[in-house]
């Protein structure tokens, strides 16, 4: 994946451990393309769904979280701090411990093992900036803490429910020959439900199983999320400490170099 780095490839002193590392999907939630009318005409779900979460963003300025992953017998345990429109910062602490941090401007990484502290090239068009940025932080931030990702056109959209949603709405894209990615969102707050995954006929779905639910915002956020193929449980992330439209300052977002460095 170009200009994704060491943090996706895997490879590197900055590389992200498998157990948080999972295929990534880009694209922009834009509305899908017109078809024949009837009921429910997709392109209007589609647009629904592009408002509910606009909204949503609009509602959750900032957070911080802590992350604990599981999958089989690796363990990860990160922070997340977040701030409109593109501040972020991820802290692991293990299996290995570095620092990944944009403060709107400066993208750094901090190596703790190899007290390695690098300013991050970010030279490059707009657009390739943007994709570059949101690859460096996906792994960090889980799913219902962002806006699932959806290509400009070819999304197909239905109506769906579930015990946690009467009403909720099913969006579907095909990235690439036999890979489907269907995500399901709570309307009208846009809260993530579920993602399911269908690569080489095989499914995986990642489920939220417990939320936390803030009355002001008018939206509910993943506590924890289990990802299964069939009734095997692939991995499990918990969500702890959760603080929403957090006071965060700039500080935050730009981590000086350790003194001895």
């Amino acid at each position: 994946m170009n200009g994704s780095g060491s943090l996706l490839t895997g490879a590197g002193p900055f590389a992200f451990p498998e157990v948080v590392m999972k295929k990534l999907l880009f694209v922009v939630l834009l509305c899908g393309c017109p078809k024949s009318p009837d009921a429910t005409p997709p392109a209007s779900l589609v647009g629904e769904a592009k408002r509910a979460l606009a909204e949503r963003e609009k509602r959750l300025t900032s957070f911080t979280l802590v992350v604990d992953s599981a999958e089989g017998d690796n363990r990860a345990h990160h922070e997340v701090a977040f701030r409109s429109p593109n501040k972020s910062r991820g802290h692991m602490t293990a299996p290995v411990e570095f620092v990944l941090a944009f403060d709107g401007t400066t993208l750094v990484r901090l190596s703790h093992a190899q007290k390695k502290y690098e300013v991050v090239s970010l030279d490059m068009p707009p657009a390739d900036r943007a994709y570059f940025l949101a690859a460096q932080f996906m792994p960090f931030v889980p799913e219902g803490f962002r806006s699932p990702l959806l290509p400009q056109t070819g999304v197909e959209a239905k109506k769906v429910s579930r015990p946690n949603a009467v009403e909720a709405v099913e969006l579907t894209v095909k990235p690439g020959p036999g890979v489907t990615v269907s995500y399901v969102l709570r309307l009208p707050a846009g809260d993530f439900l579920e993602k399911r995954t269908v690569a080489d006929g095989q499914a995986r779905v990642l489920r939220v199983e417990k939320e936390q639910c803030d009355a002001k915002l008018a939206l509910c956020v993943p506590l924890l999320l289990v990802e299964k193929q069939g009734a095997v449980i692939l991995g499990s992330t918990t969500v702890s400490d959760v603080v929403l439209n957090a006071e965060l300052p700039q500080d935050t977002f730009a981590p000086r170099r350790p003194s001895g460095w």
